[in-house]
Order: structure tokens, then C-alpha cells, then sequence
């Protein structure tokens, strides 16, 4: 049985604790209890108690490092107090299981060949730890356990992003929602009949696992899995100790960074309260069994949006650099959850660019067209942002999703506007970066298939060199593929007022470079996802 976080403190310091100590943790807050645990994160890895499952401790403390600073929402479900305590002293939220899993899935973004099975292929870095994994799930699939369906998935998160194995990475998931209901997880317990640290944990699964399921539901194109209307939960954590843990730029910069705040726990509480709108997205836009009428259908979209404006407006200063840029801090999180608000804000309006019918509301449409193409924009001006501070190359998949996403707004446009345009020269660049992804992620390489299909369906020249083989033409979209930095030319002028909705509805600016698009044109170029196979498929 594990020692509470006092009793390993005062072993180190004081001795034996005091009788009655047991009761005395329940007055402790996740946080004092937080700060404890961290303190013993390296005495208990000098005293050579971490279990490491036979991998070399200084290793297997790095990808743990890189596991904490990379996850922009797969990490919350793991409670790290709780985890790095109980690696040291075989209690019951770690396993062996789940540190394979984490290994497997930062393995690819740590540069050392000892982890793989090519030392000069970076694609099989951390084989080993997935047939580890796969060994060790023998004995732990046919019972429902914490630790079994946090690996399962974060596994299912690397699965899909990682190998593009689509269809493992989903039944993956599916056993972890079961094992998730049959637990119980869903309902948090009365707050006096558990201790704080256990509270804190069931609350980072839940939202853990809901936040999971709702971004794999928009990367694979798939319905959600778990209502929002079925977790009884507050977005309140009790631990914020991580929010001024200053950010690790561990494979995200060559060069060591400033002293910032990773505000981790702003990040988890805002992305929870945005994935709370894909999930409407999901099922009242997108879904097979969505109400057709063309009145319903645009009521919905209108709260929706309304949604998102609220959002938005209501986001941190800290975090919405975009809007704030002297008071905001830039983190790579940071930058995906503007991102991931652009890609809805595109997902909400496409649909209103087919019509019904075969009739298009002309006033609707402009808006639509003028609303994706901000948003396909401010995508272009985050990886512009991104690529100053970070390499682009070894950006979170969050980003090659929104990169995609963004780019088939671009080919849309280029499709009528011709490749002298400007819009022209950010297609070239969101191509440039889904090939570049390529080398971590197998889902952008299926991401560029997708785009390379769309742009011959619309006509777009394939044979033009630029757009071939992603050289920059004369706009200056070159960048090193080592680092991917953007060249200043590539910088897209900010949209005003994006903080009050205005990416919505774009710049007069914007409305006028616009306004002689056919729009016939462009509702037929959006129709092809339906025809083609669904909307669903549209969304991968």
C-alpha cells in the first residue's frame, strides 16, 4: 500500500510520521498535495524507486518530460501527482501499461536512435514500447481499471494521428468509454465522502476522456460517444499548481525558452468548455440524423455561432494572443485552441454554403464564404505566429488538422480567383506544412491525399510546379525543412476585432476582394463532400 504524500515527506526528513496523520490528509488541498509529490519526483527517482519497466531511468524520465509539456489534452487525463507517486510504490493509478503507452506515444518526438528500430527511420521510434503495450494488454482488457483505459486512449490518440490506423484506434477508444461507464466515472462522487486528490483524479479522467473523445470525433469524422448532458461534473479543478509551472520547451524550440507559465490548468478548462461546442457541432450539424429543414438547420447554426462568439469574448486575455498579443502569453497550446476555434467557426458555416434544394440565399452565402475564409486566414496567420517562436515541424497534429481544414477554404477560392492570388500563396504553404507533417504523422500524409484530390477535382492546374512539389514560387514560402520557419512575406494581415466575433463575418476589406466569387461555384465545390462519400468523411 502506497504511503500518503506526508508520510513519504516526512520519511525523508522527519522520520516515522505521527499517529492519527491518516486522518489529517483529508485537510490537505490537491494542491498542497500536488506540491508535495512534485518535491518527491526526484528523490524518489535518485533513491531508484520509479519503475521505469526496465528502460534506462534517464531516458524514461525524459519521455515522461515530454509527455507533461507536449499534450495539449491527452496528458490532463492523467493526474501526475497521483501517477509519479505511485510509480514509485506499485499503487493502483500507475501501471505498466499506461507508462508504455506514454513512452510509445512521445517516442516519436525525441531525436535519440536507441529508441529506434531504425536508428535512421524516426518512424520506428518506440516499437518496442507498442509491443510492450500489446503484451501487457493480454492480461488487462478483460477489466475495467483507471490505468487501463487511460492507456487505452492515449494509445488510441497515436494510433490515429501517429499510423492512421484508423479502425484500432477507434475500437480502442470504444472499450475505454465502456470501461469508463462501467466504473462509474461519469458521476462524480458526493465532495465530503472522498479525499481531495481522489476527487481531482476522477474529475482529470472525465474530462480527460470527454475531451478525447471529442477531438478523435473530429479528426476521424465519427459521432461522439459521450454526452456532456450525462457527466455530472463542474469545470472546476481543485489543483492549479501546474497553471505557473513554467513551460518546458522540450521538442517544440532548439533554443532554450524564457521562464513563462505553461497555464495548464487555463488551457484544460477553456478546451473543455470548446469541445463542449464540437460536440453540438458534431451532432447537430454533421450528424447522419440531423434535422434537415433548412429554418431549423440555420436557428441552430445561429446558436451555435452565438456560442462561439461568447466563448471567444470570454477566453483569457493570457491566452488570446491574437486579440491581445502584449498581454497574452504564446504557447503552442495556446495557439491550437485558436486554431481548433477557427476550424469550428469554418465547420459551422460550410453547410450553409450548399443550400437547399439547389437554392442558395445569396446574403447567407457571402456571409459564409467571408466568415471561412477569416477563419481559413487567422489558421495561416497562427502558423505564420507559430513558426517564429517554434518549428513548425514538430507542431502538435491539432494543427496539421487545422492546417488541412484551412486549406480546403484556400482551394476553394484559388479554384475562382486563379493562382495569381494571394490566397493562392497560402494553399502552397498549408501543402508545404501537411508535407512536412508527414515525417511524424501518417494522418497528414492522408490529410494531403485528400487536399491533392480536392484540388484536381476543382480544377486547379496539378501541373503547376508550385503546388507539386511545394517550392514557394516568388512569394518567399520557403522555409528550412529542419526548423520550418516562415519567411515575414508569408504573414497574413490581422483580422480587427476578432475577439467580438468580427472572424465571423470577416473585414469590409475582405467582403470586397470577395465579392464577384460565383457562388453557384462554390456551393457545387462544398456539395462534392457530400456526394463523395458524407460529411463525416469531409471532416478527416
Amino acid at each position: 500500500m502506497c504511503p500518503t504524500p506526508e508520510q513519504q515527506h516526512h520519511s525523508y526528513w522527519k522520520g516515522p510520521i505521527r499517529a492519527g496523520a491518516f486522518c489529517y490528509i483529508r485537510k490537505y488541498s490537491a494542491y498542497t498535495i500536488a506540491v508535495l509529490e512534485r518535491q518527491l519526483e526526484p528523490l524518489n527517482l535518485a533513491a531508484g524507486k520509479l519503475d521505469f519497466d526496465g528502460i534506462d531511468p534517464e531516458i524514461g524520465m525524459h519521455l515522461l518530460s515530454i509527455y507533461w509539456s507536449r499534450q495539449l489534452y491527452t496528458a490532463q487525463i492523467i493526474y501526475r501527482p497521483a501517477f509519479m507517486r505511485d510509480m514509485a510504490c506499485e499503487g493502483p493509478y500507475f501501471s505498466k501499461l499506461l507508462l508504455n503507452a506514454i513512452f510509445f506515444v512521445v517516442s516519436k518526438h525525441c531525436d535519440r536512435p536507441e529508441l529506434r528500430s531504425d536508428p535512421n527511420d524516426i518512424t520506428t521510434a518506440g516499437w518496442k514500447f507498442r509491443q510492450r503495450f500489446t503484451q501487457l494488454l493480454r492480461d488487462s482488457f478483460d477489466k475495467s481499471e483507471i490505468t487501463t483505459l487511460q492507456a487505452l486512449l492515449i494509445m488510441s490518440n497515436a494510433l490515429f494521428s501517429r499510423c492512421d490506423e484508423r479502425s484500432l484506434s477507434w475500437l480502442y477508444a470504444g472499450n475505454a468509454f465502456n470501461m469508463f461507464i462501467d466504473l462509474g466515472l461519469h458521476v462524480l462522487p458526493a465532495v465530503d465522502s472522498i479525499t481531495a486528490e481522489e476527487l481531482e483524479i476522477r474529475k482529470r479522467v472525465l474530462w480527460g476522456a470527454y475531451l478525447i473523445d471529442k477531438i478523435q470525433c473530429l479528426f476521424q469524422g465519427r459521432p461522439p460517444l459521450l454526452n456532456r448532458v450525462n457527466l455530472r461534473a463542474s469545470l472546476d479543478f481543485l489543483d492549479d499548481y501546474d497553471e505557473l509551472e513554467p513551460f518546458q520547451g522540450i521538442t517544440y524550440m532548439t533554443t532554450k525558452p524564457g521562464v513563462i507559465p505553461s497555464l495548464n490548468v487555463s488551457l484544460l478548462t477553456n478546451l473543455c468548455e470548446l469541445t463542449t461546442i464540437v460536440e453540438r457541432i458534431l451532432r447537430e450539424i454533421y450528424s447522419e440524423s440531423r434535422e434537415s429543414n433548412l429554418v431549423h438547420r440555420a436557428n441552430i447554426s445561429e446558436k451555435i455561432k452565438s456560442q462561439l462568439r461568447n466563448w471567444r469574448q470570454n477566453l483569457p486575455l493570457r491566452l488570446d494572443y491574437l486579440s491581445f498579443p502584449d498581454q497574452a502569453v504564446f504557447l503552442p497550446q495556446s495557439a491550437c485552441l485558436l486554431a481548433l476555434f477557427n476550424v469550428l467557426i469554418i465547420l459551422v458555416h460550410r453547410p450553409l454554403l450548399i443550400g437547399h434544394d439547389g437554392v442558395i440565399n445569396s446574403t447567407t452565402a457571402h456571409e459564409s464564404v467571408n466568415a471561412c475564409t477569416a477563419a481559413a486566414n487567422q489558421i495561416v496567420q497562427i502558423l505564420h505566429d507559430y513558426s517564429q517562436h517554434f518549428s513548425l515541424s514538430s507542431a502538435p497534429y491539432m494543427l496539421s488538422y487545422a492546417t488541412y481544414i484551412s486549406a480546403t477554404i484556400h482551394a476553394r477560392i484559388v479554384a475562382q480567383k486563379g493562382s495569381n492570388s494571394s490566397v493562392f500563396q497560402s494553399l502552397v504553404l498549408c501543402r508545404n506544412i501537411l508535407a512536412e507533417h508527414t515525417r511524424l504523422y501518417s494522418a497528414a500524409e492522408k490529410a494531403k491525399e485528400n487536399l491533392d484530390k480536392l484540388i484536381s477535382h476543382l480544377g486547379i492546374s496539378a501541373a503547376d510546379d508550385n503546388l507539386r512539389t511545394g517550392s514557394p514560387g516568388s512569394s518567399g514560402n520557403n522555409f528550412p525543412n529542419e526548423h520550418m520557419v516562415l519567411d515575414e512575406s508569408t504573414n497574413v494581415a490581422r483580422e480587427p476585432g476578432v475577439a467580438d466575433g468580427a472572424v465571423e463575418f470577416g473585414s469590409s476589406l475582405m467582403s470586397l476582394e470577395l465579392s464577384d466569387l460565383d457562388l453557384e461555384a462554390i456551393a457545387q465545390g462544398f456539395q462534392v463532400d457530400v456526394e463523395s462519400h458524407s460529411f463525416w468523411n469531409s471532416l478527416v
